[in-house]
């Protein structure tokens, strides 16, 4: 031992230890480690680009203009109750057909299935309802047979009834041409295509030609189907038949051509028989083309 103050004193200590004593990781920790990242990494890519997506998708629908509303299916049509919608377009309808001296070409009166028939005396007539219509088929051509008759129920049916100035309701202006029956046919075609758009509950309709002032003349009609317009139905009114009504002999030659495709096949003659509970029963028999 000295007494030497220059000297120091040296006090032994342990060697440091990791703070919190863990131990070295390993290579193979440390790789797991890196792959752990590598994987967040990528799932926050893909969220990131699905959120961008999101976004873009919104701007470009928020910057697009609002689509038009659809094309109205005529710029005219009835209000109120069904009768009145009939009656509505009975009367719009017919006013518009004219003759070349302006007088109206035929009025359309409105009716439920029904005929006038004689009392059991005889003194009077009496409205007999109709239940049915019976189509008979065309068998011109061979594709149909005399037995396969169409049987329409009444109850979802409608008359209209063309009616001239002269005689039974015959034109008395003018005399008849096929010019005439085209227009009186685009007239019929027309109040059948305004009452299935507008009227609900009316699956047939009749609509009766005016007759021939010849007393030896077939009473014709014209029977329309809804199912026979489907496609007429769909698209708006001007595409089947222009704004403008034409007069006798001036109807473009493609309305006359859509007039005839609608019409012509279902141009009947008619005639009325008794059904067993005594209600009529309307029969239609096909009028051959070029008759």
């Amino acid at each position: 031992m000295t007494d030497d103050p220059a000297q120091s004193t040296v006090v032994d200590a342990e060697p440091a230890q990791r703070v919190g004593g863990t131990r070295p990781v390993s290579r193979a920790e440390r790789a797991r480690r890196s792959a752990y990242r590598s994987r967040f990494a990528a799932v926050y890519v893909v969220l990131a680009a699905v959120v961008g997506v999101a976004v873009g998708s919104f701007i470009v629908l928020a910057s697009r203009e609002d689509p038009p509303p659809p094309a109205k299916w005529s710029d005219w049509q009835p209000t109120g109750s069904p009768e009145a919608r009939l009656k509505q377009i009975a009367d719009r309808v017919s006013r518009r057909y004219r003759l070349k001296s302006g007088n109206e070409l035929a009025a359309a009166l409105v009716s439920t299935p029904q005929v006038t028939s004689p009392d059991q005396s005889g003194s009077r007539t009496v409205s007999v309802p109709v239940s049915a219509i019976a189509v008979r088929p065309d068998t011109s051509r061979g594709q149909a047979e005399e037995s396969d008759i169409d049987f329409v129920q009444a109850n979802s049916s409608i008359y209209f009834i063309l009616c001239g100035l002269g005689d039974r309701c015959s034109i008395s202006e003018g005399s008849a041409s096929t010019a005439r029956h085209e227009l009186l046919r685009r007239e019929a075609l027309e109040l059948s295509l305004y009452t299935f758009k507008y009227v609900d509950g009316i699956d047939s309709i009749t609509v009766f030609l005016p007759p021939n002032p010849s007393p030896n003349g077939t009473p014709t009609a014209v029977f329309l189907k809804r199912t026979d317009l489907t496609n007429q139905l769909k698209e708006p009114l001007s595409r089947t038949l222009g704004p403008t009504t034409p007069h006798i002999g001036e109807m473009p030659q493609h309305e006359v051509t859509t007039v005839n495709d609608a019409t012509l096949p279902r141009l009947y003659a008619y005639d009325y028989t008794q059904a067993q509970d005594g209600s009529a029963i309307l029969v239609l028999a096909p009028v051959p083309l070029g008759s």
